[in-house]
């Protein structure tokens, strides 16, 4: 795990020895109590723009389930994108921001009957299915034309970190019967949709699903159903402390097979959240206990597994530390402040010797780390400090 020091550290970030500057903007490490996040709602903008820019053509809805702060929803908004919800908790969200309802797309494909009865009611018009059992709940919907994407699996060599086709997504054999299902409870099938995983890095699965697509949307027609919509996912690869392809570089071979395979009129969609989000917000933890055991210095920190480092778990991601001491490293291990001894989130990491009180930083915990966080013991959960 790389750590740095206050003459060398990551490009987005700069600390001395009372403050750090987060995209631009200076933050007294001294004025709030820690844990906090340092929220920067114009890098989530700047984020969404570079992924908009890498996939010409493609209309982003933003998933809020990663990080749902109105902070970076209002700046989503205020440059044009849509969003993807999965919830009524994150529908109301988005509509508090002043989002029109049919804008929105419903991606998750198994809702309870009140979930679905609330997303109707109060005016979405988009959902996905991916097996039958759903279909029969859109009979209830008599007195709307609901628009149904179908969302299938492929088969795949590598998998992303979070493989979201083991819970998700019907066999491509069972696309058509699914759309005959959909125009049976009267509604109309919208289109497909697909989504491979999170953090995916390697964007040969995306192009495997776009040629199904191709021959599905063919299968379809032929059977008289035309496919007005692909929404091809998210999953959008970030840089935590393993190199990526760059966003261009990920997308381009994406792009080049829908221009290929998909045909001019099918609009594209896709979903992406953890791009947008991680290098968003970046924790400020302090030091509150140290110890010696078997070799190693371990810290105790204000924040950890249970709370924001919740990503960890969820969503196997280790973030980039910053240390602001310099010196020989130590074998380290960093904990968090629960009674639990699970609550370990870096053993074996080489940083300088710090003291009780001192602070660390770790960048990229914008996407997945706040939102699947608990109060476990009813520690403190970190508070946002929106520094733009």
């Amino acid at each position: 795990m790389p750590s740095t020091n206050a003459t060398k550290l990551l490009q987005d970030i700069i600390t001395t020895q009372h403050n750090i500057i987060v995209q631009g903007q200076e933050v007294d490490l001294n004025q709030f109590k820690t844990p906090f996040l340092a929220l920067s709602a114009k890098q989530a903008g700047r984020n969404y723009d570079r992924l908009k820019a890498a996939l010409p053509g493609v209309r982003i809805h933003y998933a809020v389930k990663p990080n749902n702060h109105p902070a970076i929803l209002r700046e989503i908004y205020n440059r044009g994108g849509s969003f993807e919800v999965c919830s009524l908790g994150e529908m109301k969200k988005v509509l508090a921001i002043g989002v029109n309802p049919p804008d929105l797309i419903h991606t998750h494909p198994i809702k309870s009957v009140d979930e679905f009865d609330g997303a109707i009611a109060a005016g979405i018009n988009t959902f996905v299915i991916d097996n039958f059992e759903e279909a029969k709940k859109l009979h209830r919907y008599t007195d709307r034309r609901l628009k149904i994407l179908i969302r299938y699996r492929i088969s795949t060599s590598t998998s992303a970190v979070v493989n979201l086709q083991y819970k998700f997504g019907c066999r491509t054999e069972d696309v058509l019967p699914l759309a005959q299902k959909v125009s049976e409870a009267g509604h109309e099938y919208y289109g497909l949709s697909f989504h491979i995983g999170s953090q995916c890095t390697n964007s040969a699965n995306y192009i495997i699903a776009i040629r199904t697509a191709h021959r599905l949307i063919n299968k379809l027609n032929a059977n008289g159903f035309d496919s007005r919509v692909l929404d091809i996912g998210g999953g959008f690869p970030v840089a935590y402390v393993e190199p990526v392809p760059s966003i261009e570089e990920f997308c381009k071979p994406i792009t080049e097979a829908l221009d290929q395979q998909i045909r001019p009129d099918i609009k594209i969609i896709s979903e992406p959240g953890r791009y947008i989000a991680a290098s968003a917000a970046t924790l400020v933890c302090s030091i509150i206990g140290k110890s010696f055991r078997d070799g190693k210095i371990w810290y105790y920190l204000d924040d950890g597994l249970y709370s924001t480092f919740s990503g960890q778990l969820y969503d196997q991601c280790k973030y980039p530390v910053i240390t602001q001491r310099q010196g020989q490293p130590r074998l380290s291990v960093l904990s968090g402040p629960t009674c639990d001894s699970f609550d370990v989130m870096y053993d074996g990491l080489l940083i300088p010797e710090h003291e009780v009180g001192d602070k660390l930083i770790f960048t990229k915990t914008g996407a997945y780390c706040e939102v699947s966080g608990s109060s476990f013991n009813s520690l403190k959960r970190p508070d946002y400090v929106v520094v733009d």
